[in-house]
């Protein structure tokens, strides 16, 4: 089942960590290496405009001027032909409620940050893991499939 990820809220949860882009963009990375530990999509989805450059990691997005995450989350949803298949992470009361209404289900952030921090840490990732993920992401010079 893949994930879905408020990722301010999951940012609101941690303390320490801040909402600013370096939070951010430390957060999408942890996140992409624990989608490919655990061989699941991850999708987190931070509140506001991209900010300026790249350098964020997996599958990250950004819901714009005027759009909160919330509803870009929502949205996704309702375009999703299964979206019981998909684990909403957020401990925003009224989303999950949303969220479930259109039968996704849900995991506070809380929890979801120790299951992050549980399955990540101590555990050293299987011999090509991180060669794996980087060429999904950028390709493989060899066969010229750059995405």
């Amino acid at each position: 089942m893949p994930f879905l990820i408020d990722g301010d809220n999951l940012l609101g949860t941690w303390r320490g960590r801040d909402r600013g882009d370096a939070a951010k963009r430390k957060l999408s990375f942890e996140l992409a290496r624990f989608a490919a530990r655990v061989r699941r999509r991850c999708v987190v989805v931070f509140d506001g405009p991209s900010p300026a450059g790249s350098g964020f990691g997996g599958e990250t997005r950004f819901s714009g001027h005027g759009r909160s995450a919330d509803e870009w989350i929502l949205d996704f949803l309702r375009a999703e032909t299964e979206p019981r298949g998909w684990l909403v992470v957020t401990s925003d009361r009224s989303l999950a409620d949303r969220c479930r209404h259109l039968a996704a289900r849900t995991e506070r952030s809380d929890l979801f940050r120790k299951r992050l921090h549980t399955e990540s840490s101590g555990e050293k990732p299987e011999p090509g893991d991180d060669v794996e993920y980087w060429l999904e992401q950028f390709g493989d010079e060899d066969d010229g499939a750059a995405t």
